[in-house]
């Protein structure tokens, strides 16, 4: 098979996945500030002028994008200490091939904690460094909950060695990690997601959650089906191949997840957000 990149796993349980790499929850945050109205941006402002980096000094960071990964790196710094007390929060385990949801364990899992989040956010009682904090939170995950993998599984896939078919370089990776990393890159470049948040009726309150069972219908359709030989509950035989024609579809996915979670994110704030 010419130009091919045999990419070994690395096991995740030493090295776990963190969802959306950093560009992607740029991009995502960097949407949905641009649709958020004057009164939500007035408390973007507010809660951000007193933004603590993972270190608990003060960031300086003053913009949704520039926050975005900060749940990552606060989880990257406790795995390097032996504490991933985080372990998780990021996603939900629910089955592709199933209409059961996963386990949510103390309801730390993403939809449980983007509604969690939320409902501090709007709380104008709470100080505003818990508020920050929260805002920081929902920015993440729900960035999180769109990535296909982090709301749909098929048991024994997400972890499996994949080689990547094409030209070029790249760290060691698995098939979870090609949709937080290499697919996604791919479908960053050159593109900038422009879209506009069109007027709408309410959310429902249990809008993340029917955020995740359509991500997980994603999942199911656009990730896992067009792997060949795919059948629920089996395990491909490994390395499988993800070919030229599977990583340029994923583009147009991952472009519709990203686009998706930015709007989602902005009408979550600008309700969350808006003046009393």
């Amino acid at each position: 098979m010419p130009h091919l990149l045999i990419v070994l796993a690395l096991a995740l349980l030493a090295n776990p996945a963190l969802a959306w790499n950093a560009r992607g929850h740029r991009a995502v945050a960097a949407l949905a500030e641009a649709n958020l109205t004057p009164a939500a941006q007035a408390q973007v402002r507010t809660l951000l002028a007193v933004d603590l980096d993972r270190a608990n000094h003060p960031s300086g960071r003053r913009t949704l994008a520039a926050v975005a990964s900060w749940p990552d790196e606060i989880r990257a710094e406790g795995i390097r200490s032996g504490r991933d007390g985080y372990r998780g929060w990021h996603v939900r385990a629910n089955p592709v091939c199933s209409a059961t949801l996963g386990p949510c364990k103390e309801g730390n899992c993403v939809d449980n904690l983007i509604l969690r989040y939320t409902a501090v956010l709007r709380d104008r009682t709470q100080p505003a460094y818990t508020r920050n904090e929260a805002l920081k939170w929902v920015v993440h995950l729900v960035g999180d909950l769109h990535q296909p993998l982090h709301s749909g599984v098929n048991p024994n896939s997400g972890r499996a060695r994949v080689i990547l078919q094409g030209p070029g370089g790249g760290k060691p990776t698995t098939f979870h990690e090609a949709w937080d990393g290499a697919l996604l890159n791919a479908a960053l470049r050159g593109w900038q997601p422009q879209a506009r948040l069109a007027s709408s009726t309410p959310l429902a309150p249990d809008a993340p959650t029917q955020w995740m069972r359509e991500t997980r219908d994603v999942a199911l359709h656009a990730a896992y089906q067009p792997l060949p030989g795919f059948a629920c509950n089996i395990r491909l035989p490994e390395p499988f191949v993800l070919d030229t024609a599977y990583q340029q579809h994923s583009v147009a996915v991952v472009r519709q997840q990203i686009e998706r979670a930015g709007l989602r994110l902005a009408q979550l704030l600008n309700e969350a957000l808006a003046d009393p």
